[in-house]
């Protein structure tokens, strides 16, 4: 019989102690996850003794077998929830300076565990014991060094080692996690630790090229946050830190700028009555995540806008900060990020479509739309109209219908090139795009209908014939399947014998959604097609032309 079909046969619900801690030092994940369910359950049920459980499991935080240190720390404090004995507490203590440095991440990672509940009892006592094993690993590993192994000097050089932004800096990541667990198991009194060198390293933190150390950074600010006292947060922690939360809700990294979202809504929380002085800072980047392509993000900051703004809306915040919430949307209109553009075409269109309403029906706050900040934020959607990503395009070109609505005399100017832009993207290969281009051309005709009833009408009648002039087996674009946030197509197929085109071999490649370098502004087309940055040239059908003027 094989050891997976012994493990699997195992009964743990009855099973003794000793069986239950050889499960939690197996080797697969699913046994020891089992292993630890069972020991919970009969904490639970009072079928173990402490003596025994605390035994064994001091005996496997010294074992060779990372999983048996693993588990030995999952179940050291499972017991210390449920028997909370001291001297058992203070013996595990000894051992987290060594495991907080394990060579195994896990274990590492688990030693977070045993610190919140350790802290969640002796409070202080325990992050004063810890505090220069833990913040001193931080500093030791802020900076990646390179392990370089003896060379042989007859040998050629060995090639260099690149590592990802991920790699190479060993305990940083966890013992961050640790830090925040000791703050979160403190509580309010780790109020007086919260001092400017604890910000000042917790800041260098949000500024660290790894993702996951700027993630922990800001989890750690918000249970900062959480338990400082109002007095000391107002005063000194939050004219310190909220810089830093805006940067990193304007992250790149969804995880982190989730992490960061997390954080703002806790500074909010505590800032209570004084939120005021924080907006020109917050409210912008907090306004645009609620358009965020990520959707843990984007879901988490609407909850957070609502909670904020109250049953009132955030109409009214926004104008009362509106110049740097038009610096917000600015900026990130002009982000290297194409989601982040998006997200500022929404946000725009927001503030023509919602916020200002129309010359027939003005809101209470169209007031505020001086005609400086109309033509500020009107110049950048018909940048953002002129986008290379076409998810961008078609946000901005419904915006820029709403601004024709709500500013028909400033948007005279632009009227020539809008009316192009929109006919060009009426024939565009992306089918959302052509439907709402025609909408957004709509509404311009029932503003300035004297002005473009005729020249619409003469562009309809010339270009509706045009799916008659289509080949009959046309297979350009059948395979064109957009899925997803970002519309990724699904590769032509391809024989050995196409030569690749040397413009697109052994270039630099970049996900959707990254930093990659960009012109931002797209080509002028004439025949051409293409999808989102691609600025691959391909014929535009004939039907499509026709479809988007129908």
């Amino acid at each position: 019989m094989s050891g997976l079909e012994v493990s699997t046969k195992i009964n743990f619900d009855t099973a003794s102690v000793e069986t239950i801690f050889e499960g939690l030092r197996d080797f697969r994940n699913l046994t020891r996850e089992r292993a630890l369910e069972a020991l919970r359950k009969g904490f639970a049920s009072g079928r173990f003794e402490p003596d025994s459980v605390e035994r064994l499991a001091l005996a496997a935080l010294e074992s060779d077998a990372w999983e048996a240190r693993q588990g030995g720390l999952c179940a050291s404090a499972e017991a210390i929830k449920v028997w909370d004995r001291p001297d058992f507490r203070a013996a595990v203590l000894l051992q987290v300076p060594r495991l907080l440095v394990d060579a195994e991440y896990r274990v590492r990672k688990a030693v977070s565990l045993v610190l919140l509940e350790c802290c969640s009892r002796d409070g202080l006592a325990v992050f004063d014991s810890l505090a220069q094993t833990v913040l001193g690993d931080i500093r030791d590993k802020f900076s990646r060094t390179s392990e370089e192994e003896e060379q042989d000097p007859n040998l050629p050089p060995a090639p260099p080692k690149f590592l990802p932004d991920t790699e190479g800096w060993r305990s940083l990541e966890t013992s961050m996690g640790a830090l925040e667990a000791m703050m979160q198991g403190c509580g309010a009194s780790f109020t007086p630790r919260i001092d400017s060198t604890m910000l000042e390293l917790l800041a260098e933190c949000t500024r660290h090229t790894n993702r996951f150390v700027r993630e922990y950074a800001y989890f750690a600010f918000k249970n900062a946050f959480d338990v400082c006292s109002r007095s000391a947060f107002l005063d000194t922690v939050a004219p310190i830190t909220v810089g830093l939360v805006a940067a990193g809700i304007r992250d790149n990294w969804s995880q982190v700028r989730y992490a960061a979202s997390v954080a703002a809504r806790s500074f909010m929380q505590k800032a209570g009555e004084d939120q005021d002085r924080f907006f020109s800072q917050l409210l912008g980047p907090m306004c645009l995540n609620r358009h965020y392509v990520a959707e843990g993000v984007r879901l988490y900051s609407q909850d957070t806008w609502r909670m904020v703004c109250g049953p009132q809306g955030g109409a009214r915040l926004l104008v009362a900060h509106f110049d740097s919430v038009i610096d917000a949307y600015v900026a990130a209109a002009e982000a290297p990020n194409h989601a982040v553009r998006e997200a500022a075409c929404h946000c725009i269109s927001e503030l023509a479509g919602r916020v200002a309403g129309t010359p027939d029906n003005p809101t209470d706050h169209r007031h505020h739309f001086t005609p400086e900040r109309v033509q500020r934020l009107l110049q950048t959607l018909v940048a953002s109209f002129q986008d290379e990503s076409w998810p961008v395009r078609d946000v901005a070109s419904t915006a820029v219908g709403h601004f024709v609505a709500a500013f028909p005399g400033e948007c005279e100017g632009h009227r020539a090139q809008l009316v192009e832009l929109w006919f060009e993207q009426m024939a565009d290969n992306i089918p959302s795009l052509r439907k709402n281009g025609a909408a957004a051309l709509t509404m311009a005709v029932r503003v300035w209908t004297e002005q473009l009833w005729d020249e619409v009408v003469e562009k309809l009648t010339e270009t509706l014939p045009h799916v008659l002039l289509q080949p009959e087996k046309s297979e350009t674009f059948t395979d064109y399947t957009p899925s997803g946030p970002f519309s990724v197509p699904r590769p032509k197929p391809a024989s050995f014998e196409d030569k690749p085109d040397p413009a697109y071999t052994d270039q630099t490649m970049y996900s959707c959604g990254s930093v990659a370098p960009k012109t931002f502004k797209r080509r002028a087309r004439g025949g051409g097609g293409g999808c989102m940055n691609c600025a691959e040239q391909n014929p535009r059908q004939l039907w499509e032309a026709s479809e988007g003027m129908v």
